[in-house]
């Protein structure tokens, strides 16, 4: 047994399952990690606001805690979360993942955030290396929440699989072979600038594609055909209503939708596509409808599932994040 077994072990992370007979003689130890004895920060955006939970390995919730967010002095917003939750923790964390809306380079600097202004291109993850002196991966929500789907909901058990996530923005997360498909800039799966027409729009914060179809998108048609759809849940009450203006914009977000689907099916080939955020607010008609669509029109046999997880799909995609690379875990809890 090395030293850092021998330590990892009296400090109650590891727990002897067994030994295994070994062909140069000496048996070997078997060892599994208490997965209740790490812990990990997880740092989220929701609208003006930034969050942090404490997970353990498993995604259990230990805490959570929520601020308004300070575009103009990211870095110390996100830290303030996370100091907070790491000063009160009985397990602090070892690892902080923050789950951006954008994109995010291989160095952890941001390439497109909307959501930090002309902050963006800051590289975020040695900013708050050095702010909170705990190792921080940065990483796409989307991305994230494809992670924990595959190994926890929907999506598990499949090597090959689109998620089509439906929230402030649209974007979508290709996992090939098991492993999230990046890009040459890590970029794949931007269809929130899927162009409208074959006239393509300049380049911006956001694409013309999910600025009309994602929730606030709708919301905004639905108005302009007289309809009031609330806030927190515009899929869910166009559904329910009975006016034909509703029937009618339901049908062009299914569409929409199935539209995003069928190029990336088209594109990538994968076994399942899983919609996921607003989009498991349609009712079982409108899911019917929009799984039969993209099935009659894509060119291979997919799939189409609705995400499972919830809210907790993005905790147990930023485990998942972290256990890809379990030695440098290993080495955090040591230290």
């Amino acid at each position: 047994m090395t030293g850092i077994v021998q330590d990892l072990s009296d400090a109650g992370y590891l727990s002897v399952m067994g030994q295994k007979e070994s062909t140069g003689g000496r048996r070997k130890t078997l060892f599994q990690l208490n997965r209740s004895s790490v812990t990990v920060a997880v740092v989220g955006f929701s609208g003006t606001r930034v969050w942090c939970s404490l997970v353990d390995l498993d995604g259990f919730q230990l805490d959570f805690v929520e601020q308004d967010f300070d575009s103009a002095h990211p870095v110390e917003s996100i830290a303030g979360t996370v100091t907070s939750v790491h000063g009160r923790a009985q397990i602090r964390p070892v690892h902080v993942v923050i789950a951006l809306p954008g994109v995010v380079t291989s160095d952890g600097s941001l390439a497109l955030a909307p959501a930090f202004g002309p902050m963006a291109h800051i590289r975020l993850a040695d900013e708050l290396e050095s702010s909170t002196g705990l190792r921080t991966t940065v990483e796409n929500d989307v991305n994230l929440i494809a992670l924990g789907e595959r190994g926890s909901g929907a999506g598990n058990g499949v090597d090959d699989l689109v998620l089509i996530h439906v929230d402030e923005g649209i974007g979508a997360t290709i996992i090939a072979h098991g492993e999230v498909l990046e890009g040459a800039s890590r970029s794949a799966g931007e269809i929130g600038f899927l162009p409208q027409s074959l006239q393509a729009s300049p380049r911006g914060e956001h694409g013309d594609y999910e600025t009309r179809w994602n929730a606030h998108g709708v919301q905004r048609l639905a108005a302009q055909n007289g309809l009031d759809l609330p806030t927190e849940n515009v899929i869910g009450f166009l559904c329910e209503s009975t006016a034909p203006q509703a029937q009618e914009l339901l049908a062009e977000v299914i569409q929409a939708w199935a539209f995003a689907a069928i190029v990336c099916i088209c594109i990538v080939n994968p076994a399942r596509v899983i919609f996921s955020g607003h989009a498991v607010h349609l009712n079982e008609g409108a899911r019917g409808e929009l799984r039969e669509m993209v099935q009659r029109s894509a060119p291979s046999p997919t799939d189409v599932v609705f995400a499972e997880l919830g809210s907790t799909g993005l905790l147990h995609g930023a485990i998942a994040k972290v256990l890809k690379v379990p030695e440098t875990l290993f080495t955090e809890v040591a230290s």
